[in-house]
Parts: C-alpha cells; sequence; structure tokens
C-alpha cells in the first residue's frame, strides 16, 4: 500500500477538480477539518478527520499522516490525504514551514504534501517545489501526546495540465491519534 501511495504522489500530473463537485457540503464540524481553496472554491473535509503519527524503522523518515473526508453535494464522500514527512532524527518542529514536496531516505527534508480523491475526479501535484511553491506553515505547538491538535495553514500557487497558474491556500485542524509504527 505504501510503494502505491508513494508512486502517485510521484505522478507528475495535474487534474483539476470537477465542476460538479462544489466542495461547499460541510458537516459543520468545527473541531477537526481540513479546508482548501482553489482560486477562491473552497473544499471541506470535516467528517472522519483523523492523524497519526507514522515511523519506519527502515528508513530515514518520519511523518505525520492526515485523513478527512467530505460529502459531496450528491451524497459520495470524497477523501484527502495529506503528510508532513520530516527526519527521523528530528522532531516535527512547530512554528515552521514546510515546503511542498515529499522526504525521501537522501534528501530527508521536512515537506508537505496532499492529494484528494472522489468518485469522478483525482487531484494530485507532482512534488516539485520548484512547479508548486505551496508551503505550509505549523501553527499549533509540536503535537506530542496523543490528544494533541496539529493546526497548520498553507498557500502558494501550481500550474495545471494546460500551463494555466491557480492559487492555493487551506487550514487544517486535527486531533492526534494512535501513533503507527511499521
Amino acid at each position: 500500500m505504501k510503494k502505491i501511495i508513494y508512486l502517485l504522489l510521484m505522478l507528475c500530473i495535474v487534474t483539476s477538480c470537477n465542476n460538479d463537485d462544489d466542495g461547499s457540503t460541510t458537516t459543520g464540524n468545527t473541531d477537526e477539518y481540513f479546508k482548501y481553496s482553489i482560486d477562491g472554491l473552497e473544499r471541506i473535509f470535516d467528517y472522519e478527520v483523523e492523524a497519526h503519527l507514522e515511523t519506519d524503522l527502515t528508513t530515514l523518515i518520519d511523518k505525520y499522516e492526515i485523513n478527512a473526508s467530505g460529502q459531496q453535494p450528491s451524497g459520495d464522500l470524497r477523501r484527502i490525504a495529506a503528510v508532513f514527512t520530516f527526519d527521523s532524527s528530528g522532531l516535527f518542529l512547530p512554528n515552521s514551514t514546510y515546503n511542498w514536496g515529499v522526504a525521501q531516505d537522501n534528501n530527508p527534508a521536512a515537506k508537505f504534501y496532499f492529494a484528494e480523491n472522489t468518485s469522478t475526479n483525482f487531484f494530485i501535484l507532482s512534488a516539485d517545489y520548484s512547479v508548486h511553491p505551496i508551503d505550509a506553515e505549523v501553527t499549533s505547538a509540536n503535537p506530542i501526546n496523543i490528544g494533541d491538535y496539529i493546526t497548520f495553514t498553507f498557500n502558494g500557487t501550481f500550474q495545471d495540465e494546460n500551463n494555466v497558474t491557480h492559487n492555493i491556500d487551506g487550514m487544517c485542524r486535527v486531533k492526534r491519534e494512535v501513533d503507527q509504527d511499521y
């Protein structure tokens, strides 16, 4: 499963969100959510939101993985998967900027990345920061304990498959759940 997710993240494609999914449906959850806007069109994921620290003793990378669902106006669910990757010998640093991308064993620099899928669409950007200069700013304290909140904002630009530049910004607030070690 990790290999499949990694391969999807490394795809160098960009697709835009369908026009039939305005993303505005919300459960009203203000405690835990992941929200983002592309050119002002907000997408809300506030149903089944969770985050956990994930460690893998075979790599130099640790990560906070965030998963959230949102409900489309049709009633179908859409999902995001986001990840903060960082050097396992270091700390997840609050009040720090994480550049867009996915950390690698040969370069475990701190990074932030997310992708979304619906039943009819997949939104993913390449992990290349030079093409997609998006920065995430962690605004919470280090979520050391289970139950601590992780909060962050992100913003930047990206180019779609037609070389049209779009603005993207978002925010997240999620409670840390039980760690998943591999």
